[in-house]
């Protein structure tokens, strides 16, 4: 994914996606919340794509992660 790429090289940005796109005690992203109040589930596509920042950082391919079922880094 060129996101993920792209966020690899910005470690700062990188950390503060990790910290901000957090699950809450009913399993929502903290940081994915409409006005509305309406969350979504977490993982978010947001958590997603830094974790493979994170992923590719470490020396892994992009692209070879896996996705939404894979286990938890």
């Amino acid at each position: 994914m060129a996101l993920a790429s792209i966020l690899s090289a910005m470690p700062d940005l990188l950390q503060r996606t990790l910290a901000q796109h957090s699950p809450d005690q009913f399993g929502y992203c903290r940081e994915c919340r409409e006005a509305s109040g309406i969350a979504a589930p977490w993982p978010c596509a947001a958590r997603e794509v830094a974790e493979e920042a994170q992923y590719i950082q470490r020396g892994g391919l992009p692209g070879t992660l896996g996705g939404r079922h894979r286990n938890r880094v």
